[in-house]
């Protein structure tokens, strides 16, 4: 009898352990586990993609920096919110932010993350150290028209209109696949909630209020070799931020973090150590 209680209270035990270590999908966001040491780096994934596809970069990072992940709506163990909306997403980042971290963060977002982490940046400043953005653009690459032509296409052929998408995505033929399996996992319900934020977001105009640092980081498709950093910025909605940077990767696809995990990192530690000296000198 006293056996049975024993590993009674032993389950129990472990069970409190695990529901304090990790974190429940409140708010719709969720904030994994984190690694390393020193100032807080949040990493935001895109849109299909998974914390997973950041470990290369946070390996790199967390040789000095607290590096902790962050999930979107619909993804892993966070719950796509309802009724859904940026607006939504942004108010489950921040509400996740506020759960773990007491001090502003680095906040990284990629692609469509971009759009979550920069509207989190404009709604709560005080939360945020400096903004990265990777391969993310700011005002839609796609007109109007364009847009429902493809989101006719994509209810009409949903599994090839999207592996099309996330095959282009990548660096070669193998890693398009791969970067498709992963969003092929992604329930239908949350990828067709997302995928018109994606195509209609515009913050290129609300950016302009924007008081963090800002560094863009882009792969050659987006900023093409010859073309001016103006005119990139012009396109990609970034022409209005005021305190903005941008950098080009070059030998890297859509997912700069699992093709230049390396250069990726050594442009945050660059961005944010040199724009906290400047802070300093203030």
């Amino acid at each position: 009898m006293y056996r049975r209680v024993a590993i009674a209270v032993a389950v129990l035990v472990i069970a409190i352990v695990l529901m304090r270590s990790v974190p429940l999908p409140r708010f719709g966001s969720t904030l994994l586990g984190s690694m390393g040491r020193g100032p807080a780096v949040v990493l935001v994934h895109g849109l299909g993609s998974s914390s997973r596809h950041w470990m290369p970069l946070a390996r790199e990072l967390a040789r000095d920096h607290r590096v902790a992940f962050a999930e979107l709506p619909g993804h892993g163990l966070a719950p796509l919110t309802q009724p859904f909306s940026l607006d939504q997403a942004t108010v489950a980042l921040d509400k996740a932010l506020d759960d773990r971290f007491h001090e502003p963060v680095v906040l990284v977002g990629h692609s469509v993350g971009g759009l979550v982490a920069a509207a989190e940046a404009l709604r709560a400043p005080y939360r945020v150290r400096a903004l990265i953005l990777v391969e993310t653009a700011l005002t839609p690459q796609l007109t109007p028209g364009q847009r429902d032509t493809f989101l006719t296409q994509l209810d009409r052929d949903w599994e090839g209109t999207l592996h099309g998408v996330y095959a282009s995505f990548g660096r070669d033929s193998l890693q398009g696949e791969a970067l498709w399996a992963e969003a092929s996992h992604v329930e239908r319900a949350s990828m067709r909630a997302w995928i018109p934020v994606a195509l209609s977001t515009d913050l290129s105009v609300d950016v302009a209020h924007l008081t963090r640092p800002v560094l863009a980081v882009l792969a050659a498709h987006s900023w093409e070799a010859g073309e001016t950093w103006e005119h990139a910025a012009q396109a990609l909605g970034y022409w209005q931020i005021p305190k903005l940077e941008g950098e080009r990767i070059e030998d890297c696809g859509h997912f700069v973090m699992l093709d230049q995990p390396e250069a990726l990192a050594r442009s945050i530690r660059r961005f944010t150590v040199r724009r906290d000296s400047t802070l300093a000198l203030r």
